[in-house]
């Protein structure tokens, strides 16, 4: 078989120029004897600090997972193949399907599938109800693996700790949660309203100069996971968590804030009076709201009346989809700069 070997010393940068030029055959592992290191390859190419060679040994294949459709294959009829969920949510370590009413019977099969073709993942689980009540709590039912709801997520350079029917989180706002990191400047003091377990004051720590960033949390659990996350990732120095009502809260701060974010998508929007009376002159608001994608301009104009009502001048600067909760259903975020 076609290959490369050099020495021990020098296999970092032989891999890496391998891989750059496309040539490193990654159907197989490469091979250590005797003081060198032999990494398969595609076609015969120069390799600075290697060489060459035809060999007369075998590489050992590299294993490849195989697809849930191959794990499945013969104990789900074509029909429940179709419906087998392809959506998938990874909080940590727990793995949560969708799992359709015509595939009850078969939902453990399934989730032990999934369980072997993901070795990162420990429990598989699914949703029993969707995202509800004050807390925006939701309800899962474990099918395999460990029986545990509470895992640890790592997002973004920090870890998160959470109990899934304890505290609202969704594991696909990582990216908005590091858009948001990354607005930040240097010495800005940043307020989360609903800030759950901490994410976003977690990640803004993380990846931003901020100067503070402080996060109110009415959910009682919640904020106890975000006491825990704060220490956790050696934030106390930059990071306040406060529990209680917004309502009650903020209006008792003196401090005014440069940045504003209010992931609370379903009733975001009656809390921005509030939010307007806490951020300094020309600081950022975003406000998150669920909407049809036919709705979002039309709602842009409500949020501009809501701010000239509170006798601010607001401007949209983006209007972000970051995140779909249904057909033509989106989760969007209004980035604001307040005047």
């Amino acid at each position: 078989m076609l290959a490369v070997y050099t020495e021990l010393k020098n296999a970092e940068k032989v891999k890496n120029f391998l891989i750059a030029k496309k040539n490193f055959n990654t159907d197989y592992l490469p091979v250590k004897e005797f003081g060198l290191i032999y990494f398969p390859i595609v076609r015969k190419i120069k390799v600075p600090k290697a060489k060459v060679v035809n060999t007369k040994f075998k590489f050992p294949a590299k294993d490849v997972p195989l697809t849930i459709d191959e794990l499945l294959k013969g104990k789900l009829t074509a029909k429940e193949m179709k419906l087998v969920p392809r959506s998938l949510e990874v909080v940590g370590k727990i793995m949560i399907l969708e799992v359709p009413e015509e595939l009850k019977k078969k939902e453990k099969l399934i989730a032990e599938a999934y369980l072997k073709q993901n070795p990162n993942v420990e429990t598989v689980a699914k949703k029993e109800e969707t995202h509800s009540g004050e807390f925006r709590l939701r309800k899962i039912k474990i099918l395999a693996g460990r029986k545990s709801k509470e895992t640890v997520h790592f997002e973004n350079g920090v870890k998160i700790k959470l109990g899934l029917e304890k505290t609202y989180f969704s594991a696909r706002s990582g990216n908005e949660r590091l858009r948001i990191a990354r607005l930040v400047k240097k010495g800005e003091e940043v307020l989360v309203m609903f800030s759950g377990a901490a994410p976003f004051p977690l990640v803004i720590a993380k990846n931003s100069l901020a100067k503070v960033i402080y996060g109110i949390e009415i959910n009682p659990s919640a904020h106890q996971y975000a006491v825990k996350n704060v220490s956790l990732n050696r934030f106390d120095d930059r990071i306040a968590v406060f529990f209680g009502d917004v309502n009650k809260i903020l209006p008792g701060m003196k401090k005014k804030f440069n940045r504003v974010v209010m992931p609370l998508p379903k009733t975001g929007e009656q809390f921005l009076g509030l939010a307007l009376k806490k951020v300094k002159k020309d600081g950022f608001v975003h406000l998150y709201a669920f909407l049809d994608e036919k709705e979002i301009d039309k709602e842009a104009k409500k949020i501009k009346g809501i701010c000239k009502q509170n006798k601010k001048e607001c401007r949209v600067v983006r209007k972000i989809k970051c995140g779909q909760f249904s057909p033509g259903v989106f989760r969007v975020c209004f980035d604001l700069k307040v005047k």
